[in-house]
């Protein structure tokens, strides 16, 4: 441990006197990017249902219409809503903003292990993570995922700060990450979970082999942490305080201990059969759709570490680190990869559990082969290989993309032959195939393997990253609100603002003001249009409109038969969309997967503005 404090103190000094580094540059404007992915257009999607439950909690506490919010609250997110709610109002924006904060500071975390990862490998992680799909998606969602992820790997951080150098920071960094992760979501009892096995597998190794350099590391800081006078206690009261403020609201709120022990109980339900939930393919089927770049990364890292984990090579590096951050990581991406899979409550959101670590063995993997290639003989030539190689590539994608949207029956003459029109497409992406394969040989006969990784290793990066940041701008900002979506599925429809404007608008007309108009709302709208119509004052809830409304206006769900006579006049506006893609054809799986282009979401329900004496 001495040898790695020295090394650790060595490398502090021989850092520039100037605080303005390339690196510290990079981190500007990856930490930028990321806040622009998130901030940016933050209200484009309208709250769906879980969304509104949380921000609808917050909200009445606020303005001191509920004393304590209803069950199923998640802690940290009400606490955030009141603080926002209270400074700032009430919109959708606002609803969003601590998920897209945290999210930032999500993308800037793997600065903390920038001396395990490489600085350019912890640089490259932070990137991924800035442009991935899932982790700017749930930025920008009123839910508990992206805290959980973002205080599941400052834990991380923290801890492994602490056991590298000992210094009382990165301990308190996670201690308050664990105090925030309590009340946030369940889903950071997997991450302990997955915490506490590794380290009992360290545990195992020590006593089955008499030798765990992990273990060692880990016993020398517990060790630490009990000798050094008052850290322990002071850990814990960092820990109490920041779980008790959160939970409680600042002591506004008490019964938020209870909605935080909740989340044990509902971690613990996860792993029940969910009665329509989703199938066991679609954590896979999220990886593979919007995760692209960081699986192929990740998972080859992971295949590098597992084919040279026993080498003296990898040995003396374990060694000389102390305790195995690399193994940590692929033990966490493969554990919450199993644990997500078998749960039977499958959100989203547990989408990150397993993008986190696979970020950060991606961006390690990187750097490794960043320094691997020799630059100074191959730049020109893999450069150019690569350039032709993503050329070709996109023709053959190009290809591949007529042919799915082509008409099955159309046809076309080539050289006096007719085609089909979908089969000369075929024929052409087989051209590009096979003229990437001779320009593979070629590489390899010109100037051996190495060109040919090395070129194909930076097309595979292009590629991915083309297809990475379109995945990401298609599911947040081009389709925000689109069902199809595999990651959405199910969504509140953009026509609900129409219809709050709509009674706006009436409302000016009928009293000169746009709030203040009295209405009559069945309760079996549910929340989404209470949210909405959250700036009407003179509302009056029903259980059941079983009579004419006592007011001009009136708002039910579209199924529903009214007994509201015929001086009421309606117009309906969908409310909530669903699309699944179960049972789709190849064809349509296919012009799903390249355009989100197949039948159009269902509209699940309909709510009705009934106006009184409109034609």
């Amino acid at each position: 441990m001495e040898a790695i404090d020295t090394s650790i103190e060595l490398a502090e000094r021989q850092e520039p006197v100037s605080w303005l580094t390339v690196e510290r540059v990079g981190y500007v404007a990856v930490g930028l990017l990321a806040a622009a992915l998130r901030f940016a257009e933050l209200g484009l999607r309208p709250l769906n249902e879980a969304e509104v439950v949380q921000a609808l909690a917050a909200l009445r506490f606020t303005d001191g219409s509920f004393q304590a919010a209803p069950s199923g609250t998640i802690p940290g997110l009400f606490s955030g809503n009141v603080i926002a709610f209270t400074l700032m109002g009430s919109g959708d924006a606002i609803a969003r903003w601590l998920p897209a904060l945290v999210g930032l500071i999500l993308v800037l975390l793997p600065y903390g292990l920038r001396h395990r990862l490489g600085r350019g490998g912890a640089l490259v992680a932070s990137f991924m993570l800035a442009v991935s799909p899932s982790a700017v998606f749930f930025s920008r969602y009123l839910d508990g995922a992206i805290l959980v992820a973002a205080c599941g790997l400052a834990m991380v951080v923290g801890l492994i700060s602490f056991i590298d150098t000992h210094r009382r920071g990165g301990l308190y960094l996670a201690a308050t990450a664990l105090g925030l992760g309590l009340t946030v979501g369940s889903g950071l009892y997997t991450i302990l979970l997955i915490l506490l096995a590794f380290g009992l597998l360290l545990y195992l190794q020590a006593r089955l082999r008499d030798c765990s350099p992990g273990w060692s590391a880990l016993d020398v800081a517990w060790s630490r942490l009990r000798s050094e006078k008052g850290l322990l206690v002071t850990t814990g009261g960092v820990l109490a305080a920041t779980f008790g403020l959160v939970a409680m609201t600042f002591v506004l709120h008490p019964s938020g201990v209870g909605h935080a022990a909740d989340l044990v109980g509902g971690w613990a339900r996860s792993f029940l059969p969910e009665s329509g939930g989703q199938p066991p393919i679609y954590p896979l089927l999220l990886l593979l759709r919007y995760e692209l770049l960081v699986v192929v990364l990740g998972l080859v890292e992971i295949g590098r570490w597992l084919a040279s984990k026993r080498s003296e090579q990898q040995e003396s590096a374990e060694v000389s680190l102390s305790f195995p951050l690399t193994a940590l990581l692929v033990f966490w991406a493969l554990a919450a990869t199993f644990v997500i899979l078998l749960s039977g409550h499958r959100p989203a959101g547990n989408l990150l559990l397993v993008v986190v670590p696979l970020a950060l063995l991606a961006g390690q993997g990187v750097e490794r082969a960043w320094r691997w290639i020799r630059w100074p003989q191959v730049w020109l030539e893999a450069t150019l290989f690569a350039l032709i190689a993503f050329g070709l590539s996109i023709f053959l994608y190009l290809q591949i993309v007529a042919y799915v949207q082509s008409s099955t029956g159309a046809t076309v003459s080539f050289a006096g032959i007719t085609l089909l029109a979908g089969s000369t497409y075929l024929i052409l992406a087989g051209v590009g195939l096979l003229l990437l394969v001779v320009l593979g040989v070629a590489a390899w006969i010109w100037r051996g393997p190495h060109l040919l990784l090395s070129g194909g290793w930076l097309a595979v990066l292009l590629l991915l990253g083309l297809w990475g940041f379109r995945t990401m701008w298609g599911l947040n900002f081009a389709r925000a609100d689109d069902a199809r979506e595999l990651m959405i599925l199910r969504t509140t429809a953009p026509d609900v603002r129409h219809f709050a404007e709509r009674l706006s608008a009436l409302s000016l007309d009928k009293v000169g003001d746009a709030t203040t108009l009295p209405i009559t709302v069945d309760s079996a709208t549910g929340p989404v249009v209470t949210w909405y119509l959250r700036d009407f004052e003179q509302q009056f809830v029903v259980e059941d409109l079983y009579a004419q409304p006592g007011t001009t206006a009136a708002v039910s769900l579209a199924a529903q038969d009214l007994p509201i006579g015929e001086t009421f006049r309606g117009q309906s506006f969908p409310l909530q969309k669903q699309w699944l893609p179960w049972g789709l054809g190849s064809r349509d799986v296919a012009r799903w997967l390249l355009f989100a282009e197949v039948s159009p979401p269902t509209v699940e329900r309909e709510v009705v503005l009934w106006v009184m004496g409109e034609p």
